[in-house]
C-alpha cells in the first residue's frame, strides 16, 4: 500500500489534508506527525512515497526536514508538497530541495486536490505494482517492498528472501518463479542466489564473490551467470 506523510503541527490542517488525500484515493495510507524529529524516525524505519511539509514546525524548519530527507537514497526524487503561510519562502524550497509544489495556507480544498491528484493517480499509483511483489502462502498473502530485499537464497530444497526488516521462508516458490516476478533491481548470481544490484557494496573479481549491504556473508558468483551479471554491474568484465 503506498504511504504518504503529513508533517503538520496544526492538528485541524493535518486532518484535513489526510481526509482530501483519502476522498482522492482511500486506499493510501495516511499518517501524521507534527514533529520533524519523528518525521525523520518514520522516514528512516518505513518508506513513503511522498510527502506533505509545514515550512514551519515546532522543533524546526520543515525546509531543513526536506533537507534530511532529500540526503536518503531512497528518497531523491520523491515527490515533497510544502504547507506554508509565508509565500515568499516557496521559491526557495523550488531552488534548495526540488519540491513538487506547494500549499499556501489558509487554504481551498481545490488547491490541495489540484496539488495531490497527478502524484497520487500517475506516480503514487501508477508504480505501485513495480514497487511490491506479492508472496502467497498456504494460509494467507502479503506485499512485500522490492527495494527492501537484499537477496534471495536457495538451500537445502528451502527458499528463503532476506530483506532489510527479515528473513521470510519461501519455500513454496522457486527462484525461476521469483525472478520472473522482480523488477529490473534484480539478477541471478548463482544457481543458489538472487541478488538486489542496489545493494552491492563490493565485488571480488577474483575469488568470485559479492559483498552486499547489511549482510556479512559473501555471495558466491556462478560461471554460467557471469554473463548476465555483466549487463547488470561494471564491476564484472
Amino acid at each position: 500500500m503506498a504511504k504518504i506523510l503529513i508533517v503538520e503541527d496544526e492538528l485541524l490542517i493535518a486532518n484535513g489534508l489526510a481526509a482530501i488525500i483519502k476522498s482522492i484515493d482511500d486506499e493510501l495510507d495516511v499518517i501524521i506527525t507534527g514533529y520533524a524529529e519523528e518525521a525523520l524516525r518514520y522516514a528512516k524505519n518505513s518508506h513513503y512515497d511522498a510527502f506533505l511539509l509545514d515550512i514551519q514546525l515546532k522543533d524546526y524548519s520543515g525546509l531543513e526536514l526536506a533537507k534530511e530527507i532529500r540526503k536518503m537514497n531512497n528518497y531523491k526524487l520523491t515527490p515533497i508538497i510544502f504547507i506554508t503561510a509565508i509565500p515568499t519562502r516557496e521559491l526557495m524550497a523550488f531552488r534548495e530541495i526540488h519540491c513538487y509544489d506547494y500549499i499556501v495556507k489558509p487554504f481551498r480544498e481545490e488547491e490541495v486536490r489540484k496539488a495531490l491528484e497527478t502524484i497520487i493517480h500517475h506516480g503514487i499509483k501508477k508504480d505501485d505494482k513495480k514497487k511490491y511483489i506479492k508472496l502467497n502462502q498456504k494460509e494467507y498473502s502479503y506485499l512485500i517492498r522490492q527495494d527492501e530485499i537484499i537477496y534471495i537464497e536457495a538451500k537445502n530444497k528451502k527458499v528463503f528472501m532476506i530483506t532489510t526488516n527479515e528473513t521470510i521462508d519461501l519455500s513454496t516458490y522457486t527462484l525461476y518463479k521469483l525472478l520472473d516476478e522482480l523488477s529490473e533491481d534484480f539478477v541471478q548470481c548463482h544457481r543458489g542466489y538472487i541478488i538486489n544490484i542496489s545493494y552491492i557494496e563490493k565485488v571480488d573479481k577474483v575469488n568470485n564473490l559479492i559483498k552486499l549491504k547489511y549482510i556479512d556473508s559473501l555471495i558466491p558468483i556462478g560461471r554460467k551467470y557471469r554473463e548476465c551479471l555483466r549487463g547488470k554491474i561494471h564491476e564484472i568484465n
